[in-house]
Parts: C-alpha cells; sequence; structure tokens
C-alpha cells in the first residue's frame, strides 16, 4: 500500500508521458539523449527526471564534495567570560572540511555526536518553498568538522578511515603518511591519489601495491622505480611506459644491472633542477605511450571509467569491489547496488541522486546519510528512518524539518509536501549548489567531472576569497610569508628554519607552511621540496588521473570508435580498443 497515494498519481502521470530524445540543461545548456535506460531508473525509484543532465548532476554533486580542502573555524559555542575574555576552549580554532564563508558552522566531531538536534525542529510552512525552509535549518544546525568514519590516532584527516600518525589526509586509510587522498593501506607516503596498498612512495596515482617508488601513475605490483606508467610487476626501473614483468628500464632503455646502478647513481632528485628536468621527459613519455581504452578490471557488463570487480555498472567512475546494477554513479565503493546519479553509494542499496550514504537503503535527494533508510531531502542524518528535509538527526523517525510527528501524521505531511514540491518543479532536484559546505575551486568538481567556473555560475556555486573570515588562521594571515620561490633548490639546504615558516604559493594565492613530518619526509626521500601549497599539488595528481568526464575518439590500430574518458594532464593521447591494446603488450611489454 502506498505511503503517498496523492504523490503517486500525480508522478505517475508524467512518467506515462516520458519519451526518449534529446534535452537541453537547465543549467548549463548541455545537450544529451535521454535514453529507455535513463527512463528506467526514474520509474524505478518514482520520481520525475531532474532538468540537467546526468554530467551537470555530477558536476552539481562535485560541488558539494570535500574534494581536499582544509580550513579554521571558530568555535560556533564561543562565550565571553565575566572579564570579557573567550572560553579557552572555544578560543581555539577548529581545522575542518567547512569554509566560514559558506555561513555554515562546524563542531568538533565529538562534541557534535553528542548533541541531539531534535531541538531545531521547526514547522514546515506551505506558503514557502521547501528548500528555503531547510537551509534555515541546514544554517541552524553545525556540521561535523571532519565528518571521520573511523576516528584517527595523532592525526589531522577527513572523511578518515582509520589515519594513524598522518596529516593532511582525506577519504584514506593510511599511517604515517602526507597530503594523501583516497589511499587505503598507505603507509610511510607522501602525495596518493587513488593509491591501495602504497609504502615508502611519493607521488602516485590510481595504482596498487606500490613499494619504494616515486612518480608513478596506473601501475601495479611494482617496486623500487620512479617514473612509470601502465607498468605491472616491474622493479629498478627508471623511466617505464606500458611495461610487464621488466627490470632494469631506463626510459624503456633495456640496460644491465650495473649499467642501470651506475645511472641512477648518478641521478640526484634531490635537486629541483634535476627533478623538474626529469620529471618533464616523464611527462613526454606518457603522452607518447598508447592508452588502453580504459583503466577496468574485471568490469562484466560495464561502461565507464576506473571499474574494478563491477557487473552491471552503466556510464560510471571509479566503482570498486562488487558494485552490480549501477547506472550514472561515482565513486561507489564495496557491494552497492541498484543505485543511480550518485556520488560515493558505499556498501548501499537503492540510493538515488544522492552523496555518500553510506551503508544505507532507499534514500533520495540526500547528502551524508550513513546507515540510514527512507530518506529524503536530508542531510547528515545518522541511523535514521523516514525522515524528510532533515539536518543532523541521529535515530530518528517519522521527522520533517527534525520535528516529530507520528507515523500516520508524517506520511501524511509527507504526501502534501512531495505534491506541493512537485506543482512547484522543485521536487526531483538536487540541493542548490550555493548551500553546498564547500570551497568550489577545491571540492574536486573542476577537475574530476571537468566542471568550468562557467559551469560552476550556472549552478550557482558560491565564490569567496579564500583567505577571507580567518578561514587560513590567525598566526598565516597576519605573518609575512616567504615566497617558495626562495624554499632552497636542493633538499640538503632544507635546515629546520623552514619547519612551520609561512610561505606564499602565488600560484593559487594561498598560504601554508611545512611541517617536520614531511621535511623529515623529503630528506629521507632524498626529493627537492616542492614550491606549491599542498592542495595544488594535491589537485596536479587529480590532473593526472582519468576524469569522469568522456569523449569520442578511435582506435589508433583498427580505428574502432571508442568512448574514453579525459586526462587535463594528457589530452593527446594515442589511445587502443581492448584487443589491441593486449596485442601490443603482448608485442611490446
Amino acid at each position: 500500500m502506498s505511503q503517498t497515494p496523492n504523490y503517486d498519481v500525480k508522478v505517475k502521470t508524467i512518467l506515462d508521458t516520458l519519451k526518449p530524445g534529446e534535452r537541453v540543461c537547465s543549467m548549463t545548456g548541455e545537450k544529451w539523449m535521454m535514453t529507455e535506460e535513463e527512463i528506467g531508473w526514474y520509474k524505478k525509484f518514482n520520481v520525475p527526471p531532474p532538468k540537467v543532465s546526468p554530467l551537470t548532476r555530477w558536476k552539481h554533486h562535485g560541488a558539494w564534495y570535500v574534494g581536499y580542502q582544509y580550513w579554521y573555524q571558530k568555535h560556533p559555542e564561543t562565550r565571553l567570560r565575566s572579564d570579557g575574555a573567550t572560553d579557552g576552549q572555544a578560543r581555539k580554532p577548529i581545522i575542518c572540511t567547512v569554509h566560514p564563508a559558506t555561513g555554515i558552522k562546524v563542531l568538533p566531531d565529538k562534541e557534535w555526536f553528542e548533541k541531539d538536534f531534535i531541538s531545531a525542529g521547526r514547522d514546515y510552512d506551505p506558503s514557502r518553498s521547501l528548500m528555503e525552509q531547510w537551509r534555515d535549518l541546514q544554517l541552524a544546525v553545525p556540521m561535523p568538522a571532519n565528518r571521520n568514519h573511523v576516528e584517527p590516532v595523532n592525526s589531522i584527516a577527513f572523511v578518515s578511515q582509520g589515519d594513524e600518525n598522518s596529516y593532511f589526509v582525506g577519504a584514506s586509510k593510511s599511517r604515517n603518511s602526507l597530503y594523501c587522498h583516497v589511499a587505503m593501506d598507505t603507509e610511510d607516503s607522501a602525495e596518493v591519489y587513488q593509491g591501495f596498498s602504497v609504502t615508502n612512495s611519493f607521488n602516485v596515482v590510481h595504482s596498487r601495491r606500490i613499494f619504494n617508488c616515486q612518480y608513478v601513475r596506473e601501475s601495479f605490483d611494482c617496486m623500487n622505480s620512479t617514473f612509470l606508467f601502465d607498468c605491472r610487476n616491474c622493479e629498478f626501473c627508471f623511466g617505464a611506459t606500458n611495461k610487464r614483468n621488466k627490470k632494469h628500464l631506463w626510459f624503456n632503455e633495456q640496460l644491465s644491472e650495473n649499467e642501470w646502478k651506475k645511472r641512477r647513481a648518478e641521478v640526484d632528485l634531490g635537486s629541483r633542477k634535476i627533478l623538474d628536468e626529469y620529471t618533464a621527459k616523464f611527462q613526454k613519455l606518457v603522452d607518447d605511450a598508447v592508452w588502453p581504452e580504459n583503466f577496468n578490471e574485471q568490469a562484466e557488463n560495464s561502461t565507464g571509467e576506473y571499474l574494478t570487480k563491477t557487473t552491471k555498472v552503466r556510464e560510471s567512475y571509479f566503482c570498486e569491489e562488487g558494485a552490480l546494477n549501477e547506472y550514472s554513479c561515482n565513486f561507489s565503493l564495496g557491494t552497492s547496488e541498484n543505485c543511480a546519479f550518485s556520488g560515493y553509494p558505499v556498501f548501499a542499496t537503492d540510493i538515488y541522486y544522492s552523496g555518500s550514504c553510506s551503508r544505507g537503503s532507499k534514500c533520495s535527494f540526500c547528502f551524508l546519510c550513513i546507515q540510514s533508510q527512507r530518506m529524503e531531502y536530508s542531510l547528515l542524518c545518522y541511523n535514521c528512518e523516514d525522515c524528510f528535509g532533515c539536518v543532523g538527526l541521529q535515530r530518528k523517525k517519522f521527522c520533517i524539518l527534525n520535528k516529530q510527528y507520528s507515523e500516520e501524521e508524517y506520511w501524511q505531511r509527507v504526501d502534501e509536501i512531495k505534491c506541493k514540491m512537485l506543482e512547484d518543479k522543485e521536487y526531483g532536484e538536487f540541493f542548490p549548489a550555493k548551500y553546498a559546505p564547500s570551497y568550489w575551486a577545491d571540492s574536486g568538481a573542476p577537475v574530476w567531472f571537468d566542471t568550468s567556473k562557467e559551469d560552476a555560475l550556472g549552478m550557482g556555486c558560491l565564490f569567496f576569497d579564500p583567505e577571507s573570515e580567518d578561514a587560513i588562521g590567525e598566526s598565516l594571515a597576519n605573518a609575512t610569508p616567504t615566497p617558495v620561490e626562495e624554499i632552497p633548490d636542493h633538499v640538503n639546504d632544507l635546515t629546520d628554519e623552514w619547519i612551520s615558516r609561512p610561505l606564499y604559493d602565488v600560484g593559487s594565492n594561498r598560504r601554508f607552511a611545512m611541517i617536520k613530518p614531511e621535511v623529515e619526509l623529503y630528506r629521507h626521500m632524498k626529493i627537492a621540496p616542492p614550491r606549491k601549497h599542498f592542495i595544488s599539488r594535491i589537485k596536479d595528481l587529480w590532473l593526472e588521473a582519468n576524469q569522469a568526464s568522456f569523449i569520442e575518439t578511435k582506435c589508433e590500430a583498427c580505428h574502432k570508435p571508442l568512448r574514453v574518458a579525459k586526462n587535463a594532464a594528457h589530452s593527446v593521447r594515442r589511445h587502443l580498443c581492448r584487443k589491441d591494446y593486449l596485442a601490443y603488450l603482448e608485442k611490446n611489454g
């Protein structure tokens, strides 16, 4: 029996008349073909089709993602004592992922989970837009500062999966590591993106089981090597592309062991001049390499990029370890299934047009609803069921705008609200991008989803000075920084005087400082210290990975049409279809 009979009648009229054909995105003007497969998902979830294209939905979600960003915020419960000073605990700024210019407040994770935000509940006003009322609620309820899934130990982390002694890592499970993003089982490493089982390594992108390596792209099971692209089971290589089971390669030239060791001893990557020279040479080597049509592995009846062990996953990006029957999803992890137009459905089922709904079921138009089910238009709800338009609830049922109702009254009101939203053409659309808690430029949307500034303006993203409202901390904001150009050229000259010294990166218009573990790591790895803000360096790693945006091309060998992911760092590439790629490896790899 339907809980929302009036809504069901109204949406059925829309779905019954829905036909495939060309559509125009209301936000970006992009044209796309709405297919029978796409329409089937709207019917499955009993929702009207959005007015924006599938790619724009990804871009829209991307504006809500953390991406990779760290800010300072003042504690929202700062109190003045009788002597005019602020409370000591509240005075300490909070390191968080939410920029204060968004207007959204934060609490340390532990404090956030100790509170009950049912107290922020309010009545629904049918004379006002649900989105406007939801926004008022969102601004009244702080967010957890770092949204950690597992409490990190002695670390600065966000969305931690269990970090220990790591600093400025995101969505990772790491030990003794720095500046990593989506780095699982990573140890003693730095600058790792989409890395799995990476140890004692530096500057690694979308690679697995890497040990004692630097500057590695799209490679598995490699060790003691530098400058690798698309290599498997290689060791003691310096500059190699499209290779399998090789040793002692020097920019794809086969050397004897003694000659390789001699050349390697002569190259000092602790010098920035030499490092830059070899990095440029490696980029040229990658440009000249062949690229497979995708880097999918064990992807049955699936289309997209970075799909691993998936079945019937269509038009998707970076889905790992067991995704089943999904459409237009990104960053789907674990055995998620029957999800559509969603990001980060982690061990989740029946998630529609939502983001970061981990271990949940039947959530639509939600963001960060964890272990929750049958939720709509809700944010940051944990272990909840049957809630609509809520923010920051834990273990609640039958709530609307954080106000508690009986089961009967809840469904009656939800039916009324959905009918009103449908009439106002509001139901079926995601939260506005201007409500996002992220600084758009660092959210990942510009790189992962190929989102231009014009796209962002069309979506209504907020733009503001990243250093506004003390977001970088008073000590950096008030200091006279040293230009990054003055950082020593050679790691041997990187003395302890550079630890915590305020620095300014004119390229990103951002201030930062090197921390002690970072300086020690450069010395240990004999790598020249970078002259960029660490967030810019993570973005450079993103640029090296394939994007969640696709173009048409042809196989260089057989001229078969191919649909391939874009790559911002390597826009001109030689692609081969799967059959010809394997033949190429057999002959050259």
